[in-house]
C-alpha cells in the first residue's frame, strides 16, 4: 500500500492517537535540513502502521508548530509525493499559512462538514476564500459527517448553502466512535454498518475509476437515511 498521511494540525493533531501509534519522529524532524536534502532520511522519520500505511505525526509539543514554515510544508508534501502514490494531508481547522501552502500542492480537496449551521456556513466561507485565492484543488469531494435524517438541516440545505453537491454522506455510528477510541481504523474492523459503507465510498473515489468520475463531476444524489 503506497500511502502516507501527514498530520498538519501541528499543534493539536490526533493522527497518532487515531491510529494508535507512538511515533519516534514527527513533522518537526521531517522538515529538518537533513530530511529536506535526503529522501531516505525523510522516510526514516515516518511511522509504519500495521495496515501498511505510513504516518508523519504532529509534533508532541504544540510550541514546535511555531518553528515550521509554509515553505517547509510545501517542500515536504512535494518530497513525499515523489515517493508515494497517495499523500493524505490532514489539516488543522481554519486556513492557516501551512494549510494554504499544502493546498497549493494538492490535486484533490476533501471537505468535511456536519449538519449544523455554523459548520456549513464556515465551509462556505472557506470555499469562497480559497476560490478568491485560486487555491481550490481541481477535484473536490464534499462529505457530510455524522449525518442525521432527524437534523434540522437536510442534504439539500447543505448543498444550497455551500453551492456544490454533496458526494458522500456518513451517518452517525457508534462503531466509528468505538474504532476511534481504540485507535483502529474502522474499515479494518469486522464491523459493518451504513457508516463504514459510506466511508468505503469515500475511498472508492480515489481509485482510478472513481477519480475519473469525480473529474467529470458525475455526482450521485445523497439521501440521509
Amino acid at each position: 500500500m503506497n500511502v502516507v498521511i501527514i498530520d498538519l494540525d501541528l499543534q493539536f493533531g490526533d493522527v497518532a492517537s487515531g491510529l494508535d501509534l507512538d511515533p519516534e519522529h514527527t513533522v518537526t524532524d521531517a522538515v529538518s535540513r537533513a530530511a529536506a536534502q535526503d529522501s531516505l532520511v525523510l522516510k526514516a522519520f515516518l511511522t509504519l502502521h500495521p495496515a501498511g500505511i505510513y504516518a508523519l505525526c504532529a509534533p508532541r509539543d504544540p510550541v514546535e508548530a511555531d518553528h515550521i514554515t509554509p515553505e517547509q510544508v510545501a517542500r515536504l508534501v512535494r518530497q513525499l509525493a515523489d515517493q508515494f502514490e497517495y499523500v493524505i494531508v490532514d489539516t488543522a481547522p481554519g486556513l492557516g499559512e501551512c494549510t494554504l501552502s499544502a493546498l497549493e500542492e494538492c490535486t484533490d480537496g476533501v471537505w468535511v462538514t456536519g449538519m449544523d449551521v455554523p459548520g456549513v456556513r464556515g465551509l462556505r466561507s472557506s470555499l469562497d476564500v480559497l476560490g478568491r485565492l485560486g487555491l481550490l484543488p481541481e477535484t473536490r469531494h464534499l462529505v457530510i459527517n455524522m449525518a442525521d435524517a432527524k437534523a434540522d438541516l437536510s442534504v439539500r440545505d447543505v448543498e444550497a448553502t455551500v453551492g456544490v453537491p454533496v458526494d458522500v454522506s456518513v451517518p452517525r455510528s457508534r462503531w466509528v466512535s468505538y474504532s476511534t477510541n481504540r485507535g483502529v481504523p474502522v474499515l479494518q474492523s469486522s464491523r459493518r454498518d451504513k457508516a463504514t459503507t459510506a466511508l468505503g465510498y469515500v475511498v472508492d473515489r480515489f481509485t482510478p475509476d472513481g477519480t475519473a468520475k469525480a473529474r467529470r463531476r458525475l455526482h450521485r444524489r445523497v439521501v440521509v437515511s
